[in-house]
């Protein structure tokens, strides 16, 4: 169950103690094999506390993230808020946000399970522009960026892809249904607002304010605001664009409901003509490596785990039911479908 943000179930992540690192909150009691407690539930982890740890031979702790990535929500809004009086916002206060989230993605290899575990039934606004920056940085790194400061400035640019959002009136970001025609072109301005903000403010490269420009670009030209194609539009765009469509489509919104992330591959896959080719293909290839064997929920109550995907039907996996030994294919009973994936 998706939940506010006030109301998220604790979110946890099971960390191997060499790779904890100072400031991991635990996020359990830890007891001795007697029942002497030697660390409680809350406590944010020292060096001296991970010397002890691995001086007993733990192998494995959980640590609790809940705070982290509530905090960069709300540290996302005073930016918007910011951008939207006026405000100068830094490149520093954006490191700053993205910080602890960024060290989590180094050590959370599984993205889908990340943005599962990131996702709250409010601030759809504000948790898509942390949760961009995210995506956005780990498609870079699987497209094969290695160059530290270039993954930040993507990352960056992910981040504040749609400050230009700041300008538009919330009345319009949050309507219930569809845009009217007029609407839509109000929206449609946000690349070219964002673009303008971080263009009075000195600390931002040209690629990161082109990205902002450009991220709703299309390699067929049907884009916005300029109409680019292909080469003409920044390689960072390009990123943010496929990361854009893939967590808007898999969250939840006022008007509609998540879309299976089985879906929304098939989709852009199918739609190679308007995003970038191979950031589609390596994109696909990876997120599909990622939900391979993770537990599902389908459209008619029943669990399962994936099997197999075929990357000619990848909107329809097979599934093995929980249970039994059962295998369904979705591609032959297609009033089946995945409903959610589901954290184990």
């Amino acid at each position: 169950m998706v939940r506010s943000l006030e109301e998220m179930e604790l979110y946890t992540k099971k960390i191997e103690v060499n790779k904890l690192t100072p400031g991991d909150i635990l996020a359990y009691d830890l007891y001795l094999d007697h029942g002497a407690m030697i660390i409680p539930a809350g406590t944010k982890l020292t060096v001296n506390h991970i010397v002890r740890l691995k001086n007993m031979e733990e192998k494995i702790v959980s640590i609790d993230l809940t705070k982290v990535y509530i905090k960069s929500i709300q540290d996302s809004k005073v930016l918007m808020k910011k951008a939207m009086d006026g405000k100068p916002i830094t490149k520093k206060e954006v490191v700053k946000m993205l910080q602890p989230l960024l060290k989590e993605t180094r050590r959370e290899k599984n993205i889908v399970r990340l943005l599962l575990q990131l996702q709250s039934q409010d601030d759809y606004t504000f948790q898509h522009t942390v949760n961009i920056g995210i995506v956005a940085g780990v498609i870079a790194k699987w497209m094969g960026y290695t160059d530290e400061e270039e993954l930040s400035k993507i990352t960056i640019a992910g981040t504040l892809h749609d400050i230009g959002k700041s300008k538009i009136p919330m009345q319009i970001l949050k309507k219930p249904g569809p845009l009217t025609p007029v609407e839509f072109e109000v929206i449609k301005k946000h690349p070219r607002l964002g673009y303008d903000i971080l263009n009075k403010m000195p600390s931002y490269e040209d690629e990161i304010k082109l990205a902002v420009l450009q991220h709703h670009e299309r390699e067929d030209g049907r884009g916005y605001p300029q109409g680019l194609v292909g080469d003409d539009i920044h390689p960072y765009a390009k990123i943010i664009a496929v990361a854009d469509v893939y967590h808007a489509m898999t969250s939840k919104r006022v008007y509609r409901g998540r879309i299976s992330p089985f879906l929304v591959l098939d989709h852009l896959h199918s739609n190679m003509d308007r995003l970038d080719t191979e950031i589609i293909l390596v994109f696909v290839k990876n997120m599909l490596n990622c939900l391979i064997g993770s537990k599902v929920g389908l459209s008619d109550g029943r669990k399962g785990h994936v099997t197999f995907v075929d990357p000619k039907a990848i909107g329809y996996p097979v599934i093995r039911l929980e249970g039994s030994h059962k295998i369904i294919d979705l591609y032959e009973q297609k009033d089946l479908t995945v409903e959610e994936i589901l954290i184990e």
